[in-house]
């Protein structure tokens, strides 16, 4: 908790999805280690709040929505996806949102994922994936979600995604390799992930190195205010 009284950090994302996976990874005890970054204070039934709007209307709302919390917390974290109709490039979305939440919020993030939040899912981490999305392929069929996803032509041999993130869990669930579709998978995948070091997601990246701007690693000084302003994968 911070010296003013205040909770560290709110997010408000714009889906269930958002809420289950950034909730079971900053719940976790290890987190902190996970991210490289120093401890906060953090409670997924508390800290994020999800959005009513839908992705296309926080480019418009996100400062107004989040008012009613200026007073309870420290900083703010917006997350949302790009893959929506009409949506304008990600660096103009983070610059509208940030004009809402500047001068209001002292520290704030935008976090614009590309094209949506499945790319965070999908990973060099087989046996968690095969976990989240509870695995059950037909007898004999030994090939992971990744082989049988090249088979079927939707993930590029030698890319590290997919190439319709959320298309590729679609396609899974209705051949019925996985269990019934819904949020857990984001939940399960964020428990187990060993690692998030390798992830080379521009959004995820941000959100990861604002954190540990914000919160320090034990022992360092460093000092950070985050703003839309600074570039990832671009």
């Amino acid at each position: 908790m911070a010296e003013s009284g205040k909770r560290d950090v709110v997010f408000y994302v714009a889906d269930q999805g958002m809420k289950a996976m950034i909730g079971a990874f900053l719940d976790r005890k290890d987190f902190h280690h996970k991210l490289d970054c120093g401890p906060f204070v953090f409670d997924s039934r508390r800290d994020i709040k999800v959005s009513d709007n839908k992705d296309s209307e926080l480019p418009v709302r996100a400062g107004a929505l989040l008012q009613s919390w200026r007073g309870e917390y420290e900083r703010a974290v917006v997350v949302m996806d790009h893959a929506y109709q009409g949506a304008p490039p990600v660096e103009e979305i983070r610059k509208r949102i940030g004009d809402q939440l500047e001068g209001f919020w002292p520290q704030y993030a935008v976090v614009v994922i590309d094209p949506e939040l499945e790319n965070w899912f999908w990973s060099d981490h087989t046996e968690t994936i095969k976990k989240a999305l509870v695995w059950r392929p037909s007898k004999g069929d030994e090939r992971t979600p990744r082989q049988v996803l090249e088979d079927a032509g939707l993930w590029t041999p030698g890319k590290d995604k997919p190439d319709d993130p959320k298309g590729a869990v679609d396609y899974l669930h209705r051949l019925k390799y996985t269990a019934p579709k819904n949020n857990g998978i984001f939940r399960r995948f964020a428990e187990h992930v060993p690692s998030v070091r390798g992830c080379r997601d521009a959004a995820f990246r941000q959100l990861t190195e604002t954190l540990k701007g914000w919160f320090p690693p034990s022992g360092s000084t460093t000092t950070f205010m985050t703003t839309t302003t600074t570039e990832y994968g671009q």
